[in-house]
Protein backbone atom coordinates (compact mmCIF):
# COMPACT_ATOMS: atom_id res chain seq x y z
CA UNK A 1 0.00 0.00 0.00
CA UNK A 2 1.42 2.92 -1.17
CA UNK A 3 0.68 6.31 1.04
CA UNK A 4 0.65 9.84 -0.35
CA UNK A 5 2.79 12.11 1.28
CA UNK A 6 0.46 15.14 1.00
CA UNK A 7 -1.99 13.00 2.61
CA UNK A 8 0.12 11.52 5.49
CA UNK A 9 1.01 15.47 6.11
CA UNK A 10 -2.48 15.88 6.56
CA UNK A 11 -3.01 13.13 8.98
CA UNK A 12 -0.23 14.70 10.77
CA UNK A 13 -1.52 17.95 10.87
CA UNK A 14 -5.00 16.28 12.39
CA UNK A 15 -3.31 14.15 14.78
CA UNK A 16 -1.29 17.28 15.97
CA UNK A 17 -4.66 19.39 16.23
CA UNK A 18 -6.45 16.80 18.18
CA UNK A 19 -3.13 16.31 20.81
CA UNK A 20 -3.38 20.44 21.23
CA UNK A 21 -7.75 20.09 21.51
CA UNK A 22 -7.36 17.10 23.84
CA UNK A 23 -4.49 19.11 25.93
CA UNK A 24 -6.96 22.55 25.85
CA UNK A 25 -9.84 20.32 27.14
CA UNK A 26 -7.67 18.78 30.06
CA UNK A 27 -6.58 22.71 31.03
CA UNK A 28 -10.06 23.74 30.73
CA UNK A 29 -11.18 20.80 33.32
CA UNK A 30 -8.53 21.38 35.63
CA UNK A 31 -9.67 25.19 35.45
CA UNK A 32 -13.01 24.36 35.76
CA UNK A 33 -12.29 22.30 38.95
CA UNK A 34 -10.49 24.99 40.47
CA UNK A 35 -12.70 27.43 39.65
CA UNK A 36 -15.40 25.41 41.45
CA UNK A 37 -13.45 24.91 44.83
CA UNK A 38 -12.82 28.71 44.89
CA UNK A 39 -16.48 28.88 44.82
CA UNK A 40 -17.35 26.68 47.38
CA UNK A 41 -14.48 28.51 49.59
CA UNK A 42 -16.15 31.43 48.53
CA UNK A 43 -19.49 30.13 49.55
CA UNK A 44 -18.71 28.82 53.01
CA UNK A 45 -17.04 32.10 53.48
CA UNK A 46 -20.28 33.88 52.63
CA UNK A 47 -22.24 31.18 55.09
CA UNK A 48 -19.95 31.74 57.92
CA UNK A 49 -20.17 35.87 57.59
CA UNK A 50 -23.81 35.42 57.65
CA UNK A 51 -23.70 33.84 61.07
CA UNK A 52 -21.70 36.06 62.50
CA UNK A 53 -23.57 38.60 61.14
CA UNK A 54 -26.88 37.29 63.00
CA UNK A 55 -25.11 36.47 66.13
CA UNK A 56 -23.85 40.36 66.46
CA UNK A 57 -27.46 41.12 65.15
CA UNK A 58 -28.61 39.30 67.88
CA UNK A 59 -26.05 40.32 71.03
CA UNK A 60 -27.17 44.08 69.51
CA UNK A 61 -30.90 43.01 69.78
CA UNK A 62 -30.14 42.09 73.22
CA UNK A 63 -28.43 44.91 74.70
CA UNK A 64 -30.82 47.27 73.04
CA UNK A 65 -33.10 45.23 75.21
CA UNK A 66 -31.48 46.26 78.23
CA UNK A 67 -31.65 49.76 77.56
CA UNK A 68 -34.22 52.17 78.73
CA UNK A 69 -37.44 52.03 76.64
CA UNK A 70 -38.52 55.15 77.06
CA UNK A 71 -37.13 58.75 78.43
CA UNK A 72 -39.65 59.07 80.35
CA UNK A 73 -38.63 56.79 83.13
CA UNK A 74 -34.60 57.93 83.02
CA UNK A 75 -36.68 61.54 83.85
CA UNK A 76 -38.31 60.00 86.55
CA UNK A 77 -35.04 58.73 87.97
CA UNK A 78 -34.05 62.21 87.57
CA UNK A 79 -36.53 63.69 89.40
CA UNK A 80 -35.91 61.52 92.50
CA UNK A 81 -32.36 61.76 92.28
CA UNK A 82 -32.99 65.85 92.68
CA UNK A 83 -35.32 65.25 95.66
CA UNK A 84 -32.74 63.49 97.32
CA UNK A 85 -29.79 66.09 97.16
CA UNK A 86 -32.69 68.74 98.35
CA UNK A 87 -33.25 66.47 101.70
CA UNK A 88 -29.30 66.45 102.08
CA UNK A 89 -29.57 70.62 101.65
CA UNK A 90 -32.08 70.69 104.18
CA UNK A 91 -30.18 69.09 106.70
CA UNK A 92 -27.96 71.91 105.98
CA UNK A 93 -25.22 70.49 103.51
CA UNK A 94 -24.28 71.56 100.39
CA UNK A 95 -26.52 69.21 97.60
CA UNK A 96 -24.43 66.40 96.37
CA UNK A 97 -21.88 67.24 99.04
CA UNK A 98 -20.81 63.71 100.70
CA UNK A 99 -19.82 63.02 104.47
CA UNK A 100 -16.25 62.69 105.45
CA UNK A 101 -17.41 59.85 107.70
CA UNK A 102 -18.55 57.89 104.59
CA UNK A 103 -22.56 58.43 105.78
CA UNK A 104 -24.80 60.89 103.01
Amino acid sequence: MVYDTPMIEDLDLLASRISQLTALTQSLRDENAALGKSLAQRDAHIHMLRETLASAQTRVDQVLARLPAEPAEEAEGEAEAAEDDSSTAADGAEPGARSLYGTP
